[in-house]
């Protein structure tokens, strides 16, 4: 008798990512390389079905065995893709666009190639791996609503994700907003948050050092650290900037 098969084995930063997913909807993961988030997606009964892109041959490759292993290959759609541009998501029924582990600004670039991505419906789960501000103003002027945000910590670091529709509707921003996210202090676990700030305090604090010494104006940077602050002091962190 064979043992039953097991759920891929996901991180923290990828689990966050699949527990955004629609249930019963059809996701397809951009830049999949190894294919693990779909293939959990489909093997758990979160999805139906799952489509998983590549730019390159290689990754796809894997996560084209890597489904084969776990024996939902028939389940999932593999395509060799510059973000959405060489796949059909209307003719496979994409219902979440998955683009995580990259540059914020890549991201950006990705959604703004694509008029799927506008459809009434389609969500968005996004997942930078750097340039969240850049990636927030993106999203703000593009006329994407950030629905949430959520945060993990996974091999000691701090991950964002979130949750976009196109309402064609462009928001403006405060220089707090675009840096932290919006209702952060609301949303997430103390232990997180706290990190978060804290780190994000001595990144600002060693920018307004910099800019400083070279004479350039740091109004902006000390707005965001007493916004960080005042997120502490709410939250009773003693140790934040």
């Amino acid at each position: 008798m064979k043992g039953k098969i097991r759920l891929p084995v996901l991180d923290e930063r990828m689990l966050l990512i699949a527990s955004l997913v629609r249930e019963g909807g059809v996701p397809a993961d951009i830049g999949t390389d190894h294919g693990y988030v779909p293939i959990y997606l489909v093997m758990s009964g979160i999805c139906p079905m799952a489509v998983a892109s590549d730019v390159n041959s290689g990754p796809l490759g894997a996560a084209r065995a890597n489904a084969a292993r776990f024996g939902v290959d028939d389940r999932i759609t593999f395509c060799l893709s510059d973000g959405l541009s060489d796949m059909e998501p209307a003719r496979l029924g994409v219902t979440d666009v998955l683009i995580c582990g990259m540059g914020g600004e890549l991201i950006a670039r990705i959604i703004d190639s694509s008029d799927y991505v506008r459809t009434p419906g389609v969500r968005l789960v996004l997942q930078p791996m750097s340039s969240l501000y850049e990636l927030r103003a993106y999203l703000a002027e593009a006329g994407f609503c950030i629905e949430q945000e959520k945060m993990c910590r996974s091999g000691g670091k701090i991950y964002t994700a979130m949750v976009c529709e196109y309402d064609g509707v462009r928001r403006e921003r405060t220089e707090a907003e675009l840096e932290l996210g919006r209702d952060v202090s609301e949303e997430e676990s103390d232990e997180n948050l706290n990190l978060f700030l804290s780190r994000t305090a001595e990144k600002l604090k060693k920018q307004i050092e910099g800019r400083r010494k070279g004479g350039i104006d740091t109004s902006r940077e000390e707005e965001i650290l007493e916004e960080v602050r005042a997120i502490g002091r709410a939250r009773g962190f003693s140790d934040v900037g």
